[in-house]
């Protein structure tokens, strides 16, 4: 059991990789889940082939067809959909294989055909893991066209049939394409996006805090920054699950957009911490709207838990805005809370109200 365990576990880190990955994985995997187009391509094709194949050849359709669906359903409810992309992508393309070698083998109108499914992994997986698939493909293919020889002759299939295959390839193809290229360009937007939350990400900060300093400095206007933590986050993740924690940092991050001013920005900074950019408020402001957003998250109770915030403020003016000293003093202010016993706002040191506790 625990070699069993072990190998599933190196399996799903291989067809994982790194975030970028599994990012992207994602995305093109609710792309393709969209659309029937790919099995209704090779379907299609396959029950025209039937006519001249045989009932073999419809057998193996309605099985692919249950595959899918089958696939589909489970990967809407598993925590590791490349797993089951994966296995499903094998389970198919044996299918297939077998489809060419009861119509024809080399001269089957469906040979062509196998390349579709390796292409749509190909566009979702990274180069390691398509390496392998085009290695079981083309072994199938082969076996496909051998085993054929050994069968009775060959159905003779019309020409217009090989041209429907190859209209079946070509729009398959073609679409996957797209959505690949869609993708590319939706990434470069995501990028400053975080995926879990739907908030501004940390880089986004990074390009957006020069224009706010630039702001700050023309008006003479102050700039303050309000850091919060989700109260003992770790146990949360502990005692309910990853499933279940992801669903309490979302539930905040909906809270924290509806208590805020449009003008207000706020940033998922990391793990379990937010960061909201107040342009235009002092820290009085700030910690007035910290103490908010800690009694509306205490209030929400995300995902049917009682969870709370620590925050930290703190407040520059004008020329004085610099990303690295603010963040570092909002930082400070946070741990300052913690430190006192959480579900808390503290200001930074050095600031009007240091260290003062607004409320429990």
């Amino acid at each position: 059991m625990r070699r069993l365990r072990s190998a599933a576990a190196a399996t799903r880190a291989f067809l994982e990789g790194d975030s970028g990955d599994r990012a992207r994985y994602r995305d093109m995997h609710r792309r393709f889940a969209a659309a029937p187009l790919f099995g209704a391509a090779i379907g299609g094709t396959s029950v025209v082939t039937s006519v001249w194949a045989g009932w073999r050849l419809v057998v193996l359709v309605l099985l692919a067809t249950a595959t899918m669906a089958v696939a589909i359903s489970c990967s809407r409810r598993s925590r590791t959909p490349e797993i089951v992309g994966a296995v499903a992508f094998v389970a198919l393309e044996v299918n297939l294989a077998l489809s060419v070698l009861v119509s024809g083998g080399a001269h089957s109108p469906l040979l062509a055909l196998m390349v579709v499914p390796v292409f749509t992994q190909a566009v979702c997986f990274r180069p390691k893991a398509t390496s392998v698939f085009v290695g079981l493909s083309l072994a199938a293919a082969t076996a496909a066209v051998v085993g054929a020889l050994a069968l009775e002759p060959a159905p003779d299939i019309p020409d217009a049939v090989h041209l429907l295959s190859f209209a079946a390839l070509l729009a398959s193809l073609a679409v996957a394409a797209n959505w690949l290229a869609s993708s590319d360009l939706s990434s470069r937007d995501d990028a400053l996006i975080d995926e879990l939350t739907g908030l501004l990400n940390r880089k986004a900060l990074s390009r957006r805090f020069p224009e706010l300093k630039a702001q700050a400095v023309a008006r003479a206007e102050s700039l303050a920054l309000v850091m919060c933590d989700v109260d003992h986050f770790k146990a949360v993740n502990d005692s309910y699950g990853h499933e279940r924690g992801d669903h309490v940092l979302r539930e905040v991050a909906d809270r924290l957009r509806l208590e805020l001013r449009t003008s207000d920005l706020v940033y998922r900074f990391g793990g379990e911490e937010f960061l909201i950019l107040l342009p235009g408020h002092d820290i009085d402001d700030a910690l007035l709207v910290a103490e908010r957003l800690r009694k509306a998250v205490a209030a929400a109770e995300p995902a049917g838990l009682r969870v709370t915030l620590s925050a930290g403020a703190a407040s520059v003016r004008g020329a004085d805005v610099e990303f690295r000293d603010i963040v570092g003093a909002a930082d400070a202010a946070l741990y300052e809370a913690k430190r006192a016993g959480r579900n808390r706002v503290c200001s930074a040191p050095g600031t009007p109200c240091a260290a003062l506790t607004v409320g429990h």
